[in-house]
């Protein structure tokens, strides 16, 4: 095997990370703890997961509104918390939220709350890594729906023309808030579409986290050469589009369905056939949910933005890059 027992380990702790950081999302929505309209990603951990495992240290990722699995185990715990939570302590100075959060230090670029208008923007990003001739790529997340926006189009046409160092990342989980795939689009695999522009795409499970570190490992080494590509994940949201969406649109035996390939339990058995217990598995969500705890209860008590800093205007233009110009 190309990985060992350790590095196994490490994808499975990440994979659970994501999701208990969700749940206790959920916990605390029902408990009137937190607000804010959440775009939960459980179920989608392996393919968030992955993508962070697969960036090296100069390359920068410009996520979506419903990448907290990914982003809770790139950036600190406690301050991305503290972001969700509208306190001064969290990335943006709680003026980001989900939607336009951002940390230059760590090369998260700022996420655009309008459906598809980031692609255009992280092709800019591209583009000023190739003008300045850094060995660096951009990898930018969109859902099935948003690749069906003008932006998009308009975006891949660009970066394949000017040959800028991006790997289109899509995120299908099958469902555009209540549209499902079938009525989006008519062809089968949407990575087909950088066919247009002259890109090669690549369509794989995105429920097995080692394949998706790898094709995007691959198509980010491609794209420092002056190849953009698509790469298309396939995976399954387990909740509605929002929290709080009943879901009334979708067929029980579809989620029933979903539910066996869930990207947890794929990696529990395989960790299970390498030797690992269930002891050592129970001992690392234990370890997590600890980490958590924490992270929430230090945005819970942080402080709130001072009318001061709320209008400070040094803080409201520069928030998006973490108080840094570009």
């Amino acid at each position: 095997m190309k990985y060992s027992k350790s590095e196994l380990l490490k994808f499975y702790e990440q994979l659970v990370l994501g999701r208990k950081y969700e749940e206790k999302i959920i916990a605390f929505l029902a408990k009137g703890k937190l607000q804010g309209f959440f775009h939960l990603g459980i179920g989608q951990e392996a393919a968030q997961v992955g993508v962070i495992n697969a960036l090296g240290p100069d390359d920068y990722l410009v996520p979506t509104h419903r990448f907290h699995p990914g982003l809770a185990n790139k950036l600190d715990l406690k301050k991305l918390t503290a972001e969700l939570f509208g306190k001064s302590t969290g990335y943006n100075r709680g003026k980001a939220f989900t939607f336009h959060i951002s940390s230059k230090k760590d090369k998260i670029l700022p996420v655009n709350g309008m459906l598809g208008a980031g692609i255009p923007e992280a092709v800019g990003y591209a583009w000023a890594l190739k003008q300045d001739k850094k060995d660096a790529a951009v990898v930018c997340v969109m859902g099935d729906g948003a690749a069906s926006e003008g932006n998009v189009h308009e975006g891949m046409n660009i970066a394949a023309l000017l040959n800028v160092p991006i790997v289109f990342y899509i995120e299908n989980n099958g469902w555009a808030i209540s549209n499902p795939i079938y009525e989006q689009t008519k062809i089968k695999d949407l990575s087909i579409r950088g066919m247009a522009y002259g890109m090669p795409g690549v369509t794989i499970d995105g429920n097995d986290v080692v394949k998706v570190k790898e094709t995007v490992e691959e198509a980010i080494a491609k794209a420092k050469k002056g190849e953009p590509s698509v790469v298309e994940a396939k995976t399954y949201r387990f909740r509605g589009h929002f929290e709080g969406d009943p879901c009334f649109y979708r067929d029980n035996k579809e989620y029933e369905e979903a539910l066996k390939g869930d990207c947890i339990k794929r990696m529990e058995k395989l960790l299970l056939e390498q030797g690992v217990t269930n002891m050592q598995l129970e001992e690392i969500a234990e370890s997590v949910q600890k980490r958590i705890d924490e992270a929430f209860d230090y945005a819970e008590n942080a402080p709130m933005p001072t009318p001061e800093e709320t209008l400070d205007l040094d803080q409201v233009y520069a928030t998006n890059l973490g108080g840094e110009l570009l």
